[in-house]
């Protein structure tokens, strides 16, 4: 499952800017136990400025991010992972969006279709 964490979050304070990422992929790891999450580090998911970004991606289906996130959310990243993984469309209203992240979803991106 494709979780992309957001590695210049908080973009502009640069004197912490890349911390978030660091902080949340090691809370990922400590919680992931027997899941499986494929972490890719990636310079911008354009959720500035309200820093802590994630999404949750793969081939075909919708990209979903969440903002205003700590790694004190890990638990719940990890479920929101493994909820749009195992959906076939991605789209929050098709898989169970965890409760703590219901309220910062800031963008869907639906793919387009040959």
């Amino acid at each position: 499952m494709p979780l992309l964490i957001c590695r210049t979050c908080p973009r502009y304070d640069p004197h912490t800017s890349g911390e978030f990422g660091h902080r949340l992929n090691a809370a990922i790891t400590a919680n992931a136990n027997e899941v499986t999450v494929h972490v890719r580090k990636v310079a911008c998911l354009g959720g500035c400025p309200d820093h802590g970004v994630v999404a949750v991606d793969g081939p075909g289906k919708a990209r979903v991010r969440f903002s205003g996130l700590t790694e004190h959310d890990a638990e719940a990243i990890i479920r929101a992972a493994t909820a749009h993984d195992t959906c076939a469309t991605g789209i929050p209203q098709d898989w169970e969006v965890p409760d703590e992240l219901a309220g910062r979803i800031s963008s869907i991106t639906l793919k387009r279709r040959s």
